[in-house]
């Protein structure tokens, strides 16, 4: 069973599911598989339609990735088992990410930091545990750090240093970032103000204020062992340095450019993610992976870039 995670860049799998939700019957047909498994002919017989018909509504649900059908030999002969396939479906309706052809594509696992300067309350989780313990700034040494999934201190930085050897002869024209994050409390608190801060090469670009440490509801993505009472999920936002300044969530937000940011001959550029001793709400970072939160990612880069220099 998968999570769908679609942008309005996938034209083909939103009109499919568009088409799969736009029927009662198949919205009908989704909400009994949720419960079980059912044979078509039971889900013909249950919702009075014929079996051609429903085999029909079958087929278009199953394009969309919503359910899946599996042979199950029995006395009639081979008879398909319709069960989900899907159990959260995610749209992010934020401006798509520049779809010009020249542009460096890579994501960061959190864990992949080269660099941090942390104070405790301070951890580190992966897919099934904590890694060592909680409120120790060593930890985050450990090699194990790289399969990180949820990562959390109260204020300093992390580091991570994205190579540009595939783009080393190119001009960088705008660099692009998404990541899923929010505040750091004790537990949780929805109202837990945290300036976050973000550079570039050591230059600073701009501040998001997270207005919370969320954990009002189970994060979609998180595993089972994770407590109901800690945060459970951020959000999703997208800063781009360009030619005219730096963005935040599409917003103009700082005067700083890309031409600003020191990028030619580089091996490398440097993202900071961090809070300030001097900001205004010093109210720690959780920083997300793709294994835990809302959404199915790390921190995903793009940089735009033309061939002459």
């Amino acid at each position: 069973m998968a999570n769908m995670n679609l942008t309005l860049l996938d034209d083909k799998e939103l009109e499919a599911i568009g088409e799969a939700l736009s029927s009662p019957v198949r919205r009908k047909i989704i909400a009994l598989v949720t419960v079980r498994s059912y044979s078509i002919l039971e889900l013909a017989r249950t919702l009075n339609v014929a079996l051609s018909t429903m085999s029909f509504h079958v087929k278009i649900l199953k394009n969309a990735g919503l359910i899946k059908t599996i042979n199950s030999p029995d006395k009639r002969g081979n008879e398909k088992n319709v069960s989900q396939d899907c159990f959260d479906l995610h749209i992010n309706f934020n401006k798509p990410f520049n779809t010009n052809k020249n542009i460096y594509s890579l994501e960061l696992p959190i864990g992949s930091y080269s660099d941090f300067k942390i104070e405790k309350p301070c951890a580190i989780c992966d897919k099934y545990n904590i890694i060592d313990d909680f409120d120790i700034p060593g930890v985050f040494y450990s090699p194990k750090r790289i399969k990180a999934q949820l990562i959390s201190f109260y204020k300093g930085y992390l580091e991570y240093k994205i190579s540009t050897y595939p783009i080393i002869d190119k001009t960088i024209t705008s660099i692009t970032f998404s990541l899923e994050i929010c505040s750091e409390c004790p537990n949780y608190n929805n109202h837990w103000k945290s300036d976050i801060t973000f550079w570039i090469n050591n230059i600073e670009l701009c501040t998001y204020r997270s207005p919370g440490d969320y954990g009002d509801r189970r994060g979609i993505l998180n595993p089972s062992w994770w407590p109901e009472k800690m945060t459970q999920y951020g959000m999703l936002k997208k800063i781009r340095v360009d030619k005219e300044g730096t963005w935040l969530d599409e917003i103009l937000v700082s005067d700083v450019t890309v031409d600003d940011l020191n990028t030619l001959d580089k091996d490398f550029i440097s993202l900071k993610i961090g809070i300030k001793d001097t900001s205004k709400y010093v109210g720690g970072i959780n920083l997300f992976g793709k294994q835990f939160g809302d959404h199915n990612q790390d921190i995903i880069v793009q940089i735009s870039f033309t061939d002459d220099k």
